[in-house]
């Protein structure tokens, strides 16, 4: 009847176009892959380029979920994806053009990471795939879900890390390098929240629990700007390690800070927040953006200088210098897994001596009596340990303020002998899976 055509019609539309999205969805993922693995950009400048709305097309906040998902997943797990495709192709998955690669990567992380239905997951990979290579996409995915077993046991046996990190971790921490895994490999990380005020109405509000040091946790999905106060500034999200650094820096209320290497401008807003009069620094033009933006939606009236700190000139000296120094990040791979693919030994060794120009630059723009806090989110002791050591073994007039367990709840595990803070993201302490991160507080005598 016409009526039993209508319906049917309907329906097929129906599937037709969820289908479409969904390959959509994936395509956008096949993007971002492309741009981190082989373009070497940023995880969150890659998300953020592929998911901006089209005149012609706009994303739902689920579909940009989804993307986020899957390609994380696949970061997190690429390691193990390509071992398992190496097994099931004649030769090594890298030397595959791009797009079949990634449609092939796409399609192990949906079956072993996602737990996609195997149909929907050899299908959506063929589709994405271009014509030429549908028929190889096609086959391996066949193989692999034939032998779904055989294949499993490959992916979860191989090493879930790039070697040259892997090595590293080993020897430098190794009772603690599988708890880094396991943190990186989580694929729905959690969110931690840095408030101005009130925070037991905002725990609440955000469906979070509260940690020690008065941060807020959340493990609810979905888009931050749709959280309820974000657009009103009366939030932000920044790691619980991160937000240590300040907390143990003893600020009073209008006492003048210098901020170096300032953006996107957490610990600012800390200090800002604390009453502080904060002057920042930083010459990377896209953060700096980042940091503006996220100084109005804060309500704070504060600007960022724009300028080479190596080559910034000024007769005034400061009693209090903030230095986040830029780093390998490793401590943040979790949150940010085009790390493992981005960086290498050279990418520590050029950063340790960014870093040391750095310290030297800050110092030179301390007042006697004054205090540099030095910290960043590396996992590496080139960019934490080591360098402090060298430094106080080389300038007679420096001298390692050792923190105090008591100055600060649930730090005392990650306040080592030396006297400086050792975070690791599944230390003792009662907050597990946080950034890697690195303090050391250092006095002009």
């Amino acid at each position: 009847s016409y009526i039993t055509y209508f319906i049917n019609k309907q329906f097929l539309m129906v599937r037709f176009m969820k289908k479409k999205l969904g390959n959509i969805a994936r395509k956008k993922v096949l993007l971002i892959l492309n741009d981190v693995i082989e373009d070497f950009i940023s995880f969150d400048d890659a998300f953020q380029k592929a998911t901006i709305d089209q005149k012609s097309f706009k994303l739902s906040n689920k579909d940009k979920a989804f993307i986020y998902l899957l390609s994380s997943s696949v970061l997190r797990y690429l390691t193990q994806i390509d071992s398992t495709l190496d097994c099931l192709l004649k030769e090594p998955i890298k030397k595959l053009p791009n797009n079949p690669k990634m449609a092939l990567r796409i399609g192990i992380a949906q079956i072993f990471i996602l737990k996609t239905p195997k149909h929907a997951a050899v299908n959506t990979s063929v589709d994405i795939a271009t014509v030429k290579w549908r028929a190889l996409v096609n086959a391996v995915m066949r193989n692999n879900t034939r032998e779904e077993a055989k294949y499993k046991r490959i992916f979860d046996e191989s090493p879930k890390i790039p070697k040259w990190l892997l090595n590293r971790w080993k020897s430098n921490w190794p009772n603690d390098y599988l708890g880094f895994i396991e943190s990186i490999q989580n694929i729905h990380p959690h969110i931690d929240i840095a408030v101005k005020k009130d925070i037991k109405n905002w725990q609440k509000k955000l469906n979070a629990e509260i940690l020690p040091n008065n941060v807020l946790r959340t493990n609810d999905t979905g888009l931050i700007s749709e959280k309820i106060g974000y657009n009103d500034g009366e939030w932000w999200v920044q790691d619980y390690s991160s937000q240590i650094a300040v907390k143990v820096f003893s600020i009073k209320r209008d006492e003048e800070i210098l901020d170096l290497c300032a953006s996107p401008g957490g610990k600012t807003a800390q200090m800002l927040s604390m009453g502080a009069n904060v002057i920042s620094i930083d010459h990377n033009k896209l953060r700096n953006k980042k940091f503006e933006m996220n100084m109005r939606r804060l309500k704070f009236d504060t600007k960022i200088l724009e300028v080479d700190i190596l080559k910034f000139n000024s007769d005034k000296k400061w009693n209090k210098i903030l230095l986040d120094s830029p780093c390998s990040s490793t401590g943040t791979i979790r949150k940010n897994p085009d790390i493992l693919y981005s960086h290498s030994e050279k990418t520590i060794k050029s950063l340790s001596k960014i870093q040391k120009s750095l310290i030297e630059k800050s110092w030179s723009m301390l007042n006697k009596n004054g205090y540099l806090m030095y910290c960043n989110c590396s996992l590496e002791p080139e960019e934490g340990e080591e360098l402090i050591e060298k430094f106080i073994k080389n300038h007679k007039d420096a001298k390692l303020v050792k923190f105090n367990s008591n100055i600060n709840e649930d730090i005392n595990y990650s306040i080592k002998k030396e006297g400086w803070i050792r975070i690791l993201p599944n230390d003792e302490g009662k907050v597990k899976n946080k950034d890697g991160f690195f303090i050391a507080q250092i006095k002009k005598i």
